[in-house]
């Protein structure tokens, strides 16, 4: 189960990585005037961290859908097991927080 978990987690940081290369915006354009634009491009580091946000994110969906696949292959034995629910409470308490603080 190790190994699944660590491969699922792997691939949905570089599917994360991928996304977020893709998507987030690394300039920020403004209209001064007459149709005049300003571009402005973020610092290096601040780009490279928000990429690392999302990829992280994309982590923890890897994992999440390689912790349910296995569960799901192993339906015999139907112990009680409360890994979900914390993972969950601890995944949106960290969205929460990334959104109020604007991260």
């Amino acid at each position: 189960m190790e190994s699944r978990l660590i491969k699922s987690s792997i691939y949905g940081l570089l599917f994360g990585l991928a996304f977020s290369i893709l998507f987030v915006n690394y300039k920020d354009v403004t209209q001064v005037g007459n149709g005049v634009y300003q571009t402005t491009y973020k610092p290096v580091i601040e780009y490279i961290v928000s990429i690392l946000r999302f990829g992280i994110i994309g982590m923890f969906l890897g994992l999440f859908i390689g912790w349910k696949v296995y569960e799901r292959k192993q339906k015999s034995q139907q112990e009680k097991s409360y890994y979900l629910p914390f993972f969950f409470v601890v995944f949106l308490v960290s969205i929460i927080l990334m959104v109020v603080f604007k991260w």
